[in-house]
Order: C-alpha cells, then structure tokens, then sequence
C-alpha cells in the first residue's frame, strides 16, 4: 500500500453530488450527460453512505487500468443511528461492510467505468472475502479504507473489477480482504437467474417435529425494527442438519417503502447485498439467544474476530418482490466462547442469489 498523502481531495459535499446530486460536480465535464440525460451507478445515500472524504489517489482519472488506487476516510460519529438502532456498541457488520466496499465504487467512478459504455450500467458487487481483525466502536474515530484495483474484464457488455481492501484506524488493521463487482445493463440484471448449483438443506419429517417458529424477537438485544432484516423464523432446529449441530430458516415480506431502497440506491433501488449480510447474522442471533437464553444487555459480535467469511451474490432483492427467505446450516458451535458458525442462502420469491460462508455471531462483554 502506497502512504496516503494528508490532505482533502474529494470532500463529503463531492462524495454526496455522486451519490445524490449531478455527477459532474463530483468528478468533472465528463460525467455531464449522467446529470440529466444517462443514468449512472451512484453511491448510496444517506443515512447508508459511509465515506467523508478521499484523502488518496494512485492513478489518473478516467484511466480504468489495475493499479488504480484511492484511500477514503470515514468519521465514526459518537452517536451514529446504527449503535442505536442495532441496540449494541459495536458496529453492524453492514455498515462495517458498506465502509469497506464503498471506495471500490467510488474507484470505479473515478476510472470511469461507465464511460467504457454507450449503455446504462448498473453496478453490484458480486462477492468477496474478508477477516475482521477489531471490533469498531462509536469512539474508535477515523477509518481509513484503501482500495487497490487489481483486475479488470469486459465480456458481453459487462465490466467485472476486482479489488483488494484494508481498513484501518489509529490502532492498526481492522478489516482486510478482496471483493468484486460487476457493472451490467438492466436488461443483463433482469434476465439474472441466481445461484446456479446450491446445496440448500431440507429438514427431514423427523426433524421437523422438533423444530420451533416463533416471530423474530422485537427486545434488546435483537435490532430495533427500521434494523431487523427478519420478521419471523420459521424453522428452528436446536440439534439436526447435515451437522447435527441444528438449522435456522427465518423470512421477511419486502417493504417496497423501507429506508434503503431510499438510500441505495438513487434511479435504482434495490436492497443492499450487506443488509442481505445482516439478516443472516440475525438468523445466527436467533439461534445463540435460543441456545444461551441471553438477556437484554447481550453483546454480540458479528463476525467473530479473525475468522474469515465469504459472501457471493448471483441476483437482487427490488422494491417490487414478495419475500425474502433466510437459511443456515449451524456448522460450528464454541460452547466456552458461545460462538456460533453457519453457511447458508438468501432467497427472494424462490430464487436462491446469496451464499453466505463462514459467518459467525459470538457473546461478549463490553470491556472486551
């Protein structure tokens, strides 16, 4: 990584004019046709956007080359609305997500992908890989992400942009790993079909008898309700599964009128492939509250520490779908730690477009 240079280059007003406002006033005369007569793949808005400022860049603009490079800056704010509305003191793995990924499209803007095409683009990440090393709190201050360009494609139409990411605050490394996103045409994203080949698990009839639905719980420490991505579990499976360690299958209805479809993003709503993230560590935290019978002061920590995830994503959850299904296959249990480890799928109206690896949800208490 290239030492970042101390000073301001985009500020938060240029960041916000990509993400909400003209294009232009963000990155020049270039961008101008996508202020009014082309639509552009934008950065989410607030309350989801969670750059200040880049303050780094390696390469020239409008040159969509690997190498390219940029560090962003974001202010953790004491009182930002997701300790709130996630009822803890650390960070959601979302927004730890969405810090992370953010200057990926930020990059991509600024190497002008979207000048490569006489076609409107959309722009989703298609995957990644990632450890957290630190938990993030509201007085950890400044996160500094640096994202590397590493790989860039063309294929029919489409523009496939791999990077490299690590974030860091004062104290060092808190998230490190390499993701990447795809820019396709509405028409390509319509026409996606999902998760080719999954290996989705069923409960047998057996199980079945021993398995609980309840509601998602609404109490702390569960997520106030603007944060819970899951309404009800509709299968709950304390031993079973192919690793006898038990099963989890919650669901929500799509809102077509939720903040983030709002925020993320401007001329395209569609529901963040980290809230999708989101949901599934709920399912996690259904499954430990089930298991330790936690009370309202419960901290948890989404993802464990050091502990590598993946994510892919193969399709998109619109504002016009019906329902969103959520699975788990508990593959590991800490019973000292009270760690809980799965994999599993996201489902939109029976289309399977999310694999979740590795993800892991554990108890702690707020001096750790």
């Amino acid at each position: 990584w290239r030492p970042r240079e101390n000073r301001v280059l985009y500020d938060q007003e240029s960041i916000l004019a990509f993400a909400i406002g003209k294009p232009s006033e963000a990155f020049g005369d270039r961008y101008l046709p996508f202020d009014d007569e082309r639509v552009i793949a934008r950065l989410p808005g607030p309350p989801y956007a969670f750059m200040d400022r880049v303050v780094n860049t390696v390469g020239e603009a409008w040159d969509l080359e690997p190498g390219a490079a940029v560090t962003a800056e974001y202010d953790v704010p004491a009182d930002g609305w997701y300790f709130e509305a996630n009822r803890q003191t650390e960070m959601p793995f979302a927004v730890l997500l969405e810090v992370a990924l953010q200057p990926c499209g930020w990059l991509a803007a600024y190497c002008g992908s979207a000048l490569t095409s006489e076609t409107d683009l959309r722009f989703r990440n298609l995957g990644g890989r990632a450890v957290q090393k630190r938990a993030v709190r509201a007085d950890s201050g400044t996160l500094t992400t640096e994202v590397r360009l590493t790989d860039v494609s063309h294929s029919g139409g489409m523009i496939i942009e791999r990077f490299d990411i690590r974030m860091t605050d004062e104290q060092g490394v808190v998230f490190e790993g390499d993701t990447y996103f795809g820019f396709f045409s509405a028409e390509s994203l319509a026409d996606q079909i999902g998760i080719r080949e999954t290996q989705k698990y069923e409960p047998t009839e057996a199980e079945m008898t021993q398995a609980v639905s309840f509601d998602y719980p609404t109490e702390a420490p569960h997520p106030e309700d603007g944060f819970r991505m899951l309404a009800k579990i509709e299968v709950l499976l304390r031993e079973g599964g192919p690793h006898d360690l038990g099963f989890v299958r919650g669901s929500i209805p799509v809102d077509y009128e939720a903040w983030f479809f709002k925020a993320h993003f401007m001329d395209d709503p569609v529901w963040p492939g980290s809230l999708g993230c989101e949901s599934f560590l709920q399912l996690l935290k259904a499954y430990a509250a089930d298991r330790w019978r936690l009370d309202a002061d419960a901290v948890w920590r989404t993802n464990g520490l050091e502990r590598e995830h993946n994510w892919t994503y193969r399709g998109q959850v619109l504002p016009t779908d019906g329902k969103v299904e959520v699975e788990a296959v508990i593959t590991e249990v800490d019973e000292q730690a009270r760690r809980v480890t799965a994999s599993g799928y996201l489902t939109v109206d029976g289309r399977t477009i999310y694999h979740l690896g590795d993800f892991s949800v554990e108890i702690v208490r707020d001096a750790e």
